[in-house]
């Protein structure tokens, strides 16, 4: 398909967000996916895609703009430990062994974990530019399926489960596709963590 305009690029992009993430509507001038099946935990989240204009009048270049809310409605409480998991994950994903677009974010007025990504685009490369586009959605879904067990565990009780010990499982299953191995590892991880003990250490 040649992608000579911004009505091409998110055509083509709504199909590419419906092969990987499922059903795609148009809502309120996004894009809207609500992914399910990912991790261990069987989690869903909500993908949105939209244009924005420039950063500012002496940038031309249009804006594709990715958000994607992965928990919501985190109760007050937790929510001390919820900012020091994220700030942990997000230096895993910016300098650490599972590197990754963009950021996770706390978004307090809807008590929300959130992750999102802007992109600029090139009217004159815009072919090239959604093949950036497509790649980064290939990464989101992987970094999605690898730490949305983690996000559910952190906003279920922070206390519980430190990412040293998420990362120790995550190597030990991150060359295995089977997914009953997996979920055993977890619950395996889990009842450790409910006994005190270090899973790194095992």
């Amino acid at each position: 398909m040649s992608i000579s305009s911004i009505a091409d690029f998110e055509s083509a992009l709504k199909e590419s967000m419906k092969m990987l993430f499922g059903e795609c509507k148009e809502y309120k001038g996004m894009l809207r996916c609500l992914p399910e099946h990912l991790g261990v935990s069987d989690s869903g989240a909500i993908i949105e895609a939209a244009f924005e204009t420039g950063l500012n009048p002496d940038a031309p270049y249009p804006l594709l703009h990715f958000h994607t809310t992965l928990a919501q409605n985190i109760e007050e409480a937790k929510i001390p430990g919820v900012l020091m998991g994220l700030n942990d994950l997000n230096s895993v994903i910016n300098a650490g062994a599972f590197p990754a677009f963009g950021c996770f974010c706390f978004y307090a007025p809807l008590k929300q974990i959130f992750t999102g990504y802007r992109m600029a685009l090139n009217p004159d490369a815009l072919e090239e530019d959604f093949e950036n586009a497509r790649y980064y959605l290939a990464s989101l879904y992987e970094t999605m399926d690898l730490f949305i067990d983690y996000i559910q565990f952190l906003c279920a009780d922070p206390d519980r489960m430190t990412l040293k010990d998420y990362m120790a499982y995550l190597d030990y299953v991150s060359d295995m596709n089977d997914l009953k191995f997996r979920m055993e590892q977890m619950e395996k991880l889990i009842s450790m963590m409910e006994q005190g003990k270090d899973a790194a250490g095992d």
